[in-house]
């Protein structure tokens, strides 16, 4: 289906390759994950696949690939769209169209379907991938976890022979993530698809997963089936983690395939007192409520931030995660009170209250408009009226292991690098409050780790931090405490011992492995 022969390819003015020697071959009706650290080339090597590497990139490229015995070097993206779906990391780069419908239409009028058959494909897919309840309205309008979902619905219209999905998952709750990934290899199984998917987040992917191929930080590709490769790979899951410091062989790739073991029960909490409850709220929030159109979105929120404090917030695509951050910072209109430090935001100009609140949102792009990294941080630096020390800037590129690519520009970054630069920007003139709405997206486990290790220093220095994430196995590292979003209502706020192992939607993979030992960390157990 896919032949990859002595493959490599140099972006323009960059000295080393992004892939060197990469040889491959891709059975036809195959399900293939595509591992390695952030930067490595996944996304680079799935391009060429189709074609937009190098005819939309530019770049050296040598060697030879062929797919369904085409040439997408020569034949170029436009007539390997035809053959090769493909799914962008960031989806909102790929769309056309305001409206839903039309962006999911926008491939079948290309290929001149009739009005007729085009509806009742539409039809098919927007039901298959549970678009009903948005399918008539603006892509603005719907969050980030249903613009991937829209994305995919895109790709998956046109029947496609192979398609390729770049972090498919990244922006889906756990149960969005395991619906979508079963109607995937349910289409792989009737519709004979030829699947590749990037993603960093494994343990979603495993069970699903006929082969890995992993770009190793030596520059080589690796493939093989999961349990071979897997042996060889530096980051993996919890549940390998667990089973190689176990030493089980052959690993268990799936919950049901991991041997039974007894251990020890640790009490879960059943009411969680609060550290910081006899201490004043760095940030209040009372009574929220936030209507968009004639939908409540939040309905009376009611919550508590403390100095010194991590506190994640989890819930389904729509719940109201990211309207409750706008919410709170004057961006999207709201009823209720907020306070800073006893002070009334409604009255605060929204100048001061950025020089106290930073803010990530999910797509790091809408944040990045410098020529470089470093001026990036400069910016922000002179937007506040502070100075711009240069090595007080150094230090700060080094903080967020930033110092080699501080002179490239931003938006030619790798997802991982372009999150750690905005994230560097927002925070470079030292805010006491931090949200971060999806800080994981796009980032391997090593980058993850890094990025846990940047937030306890924070945490040292008295910051509060808010995170949104579908991330569990993240918020389950970090987490001092857990807030659950449904429905625009709050319907748990306590630990994080008790969220990831009682709430079946967000039980990270440890718990799973373990029920009713209170476990929800590889290091709970090992």
């Amino acid at each position: 289906m896919i032949k990859i022969s002595a493959l490599s390819f140099s972006y323009p003015q960059t000295p080393q390759p992004v892939l060197s020697d990469v040889n491959l071959k891709i059975e036809a009706d195959s399900l293939t994950l595509v591992t390695g650290a952030t930067g490595s080339g996944k996304s680079t090597l799935l391009r060429c696949i189709n074609g937009l590497v190098p005819h939309f990139s530019g770049g050296v490229i040598e060697g030879q690939i062929r797919v369904l015995d085409k040439d997408p070097i020569q034949e170029g993206p436009k007539v390997m769209a035809e053959h090769v779906g493909f799914v962008f990391q960031e989806p909102e780069s790929q769309f056309v169209f305001d409206v839903l419908e039309d962006e999911i239409a926008f491939g079948l009028e290309n290929a001149g379907l009739s009005r007729e058959a085009m509806h009742k494909r539409v039809d098919e897919i927007i039901q298959q991938l549970h678009l009903e309840d948005i399918r008539h309205k603006k892509i603005q309008e719907i969050s980030g976890g249903e613009k991937q979902k829209v994305a995919i619905a895109s790709a998956l219209v046109q029947l496609p022979h192979v398609l390729i999905l770049d972090e498919p998952t990244s922006q889906l709750d756990p149960v969005s993530a395991d619906d979508l990934l079963s109607f995937i290899t349910q289409l792989k199984r009737e519709l004979h698809l030829t699947v590749l998917i990037s993603e960093h987040r494994l343990e979603r992917l495993l069970p699903y997963a006929d082969r890995i191929v992993h770009l190793n930080k030596e520059g080589k590709v690796l493939s093989g089936k999961p349990q071979e490769i897997l042996q060889k790979m530096e980051q993996v899951p919890p549940i390998i983690q667990i089973a190689r410091k176990m030493k089980f062989s052959p690993l268990p790739l799936t919950i049901e395939d991991f041997p039974e073991i007894e251990l020890p029960r640790r009490p879960v909490e059943k009411e969680h007192q609060s550290r910081f409850s006899d201490e004043k709220p760095a940030l209040e929030v009372v009574n929220l409520s936030t209507i968009l159109g004639n939908k409540k979105v939040l309905d009376q929120i009611n919550l508590k931030l403390y100095q010194g404090e991590i506190l994640t917030l989890v819930g389904l695509n729509g719940a109201g995660k990211t309207t409750l951050f706008r919410s709170i910072l004057g961006l999207t209109p709201a009823s209720g009170q907020r306070r800073l430090h006893g002070k009334d935001m409604g009255e605060m100009e929204l100048s001061e209250i950025i020089s106290h609140i930073a803010y990530l949102p999910q797509n790091p792009n809408d944040l990045l408009f410098a020529e470089s990294v470093e001026e990036e941080l400069k910016v922000t630096l002179e937007n506040h009226n502070l100075q711009t020390d240069d090595s007080k800037i150094s230090d700060y590129l080094n903080f967020f292991q930033l110092d080699s690519v501080k002179n490239r520009y931003p938006r030619d970054l790798s997802v991982g690098e372009r999150q750690r630069t905005a994230l560097a920007a927002i925070t470079v003139h030292k805010p006491e409050i931090i949200f971060m709405d999806e800080p994981t997206r796009g980032l391997d486990y090593v980058t993850k780790k890094s990025l846990s290790q940047i937030i306890n220093k924070w945490l040292k220095d008295n910051h509060v931090i808010l995170i949104v994430t579908h991330d569990v196995e993240f918020a389950a590292q970090v987490a001092d405490r857990v807030i659950i979003l449904e429905n625009g209502r709050i319907r748990f706020d306590g630990p994080p011992q008790k969220a990831f192992s009682t709430f079946p939607a967000y039980r990270t993979q440890t718990s799973r492995l373990f029920p009713g030992c209170g476990l929800i960390t590889p290091k709970d157990v090992l």
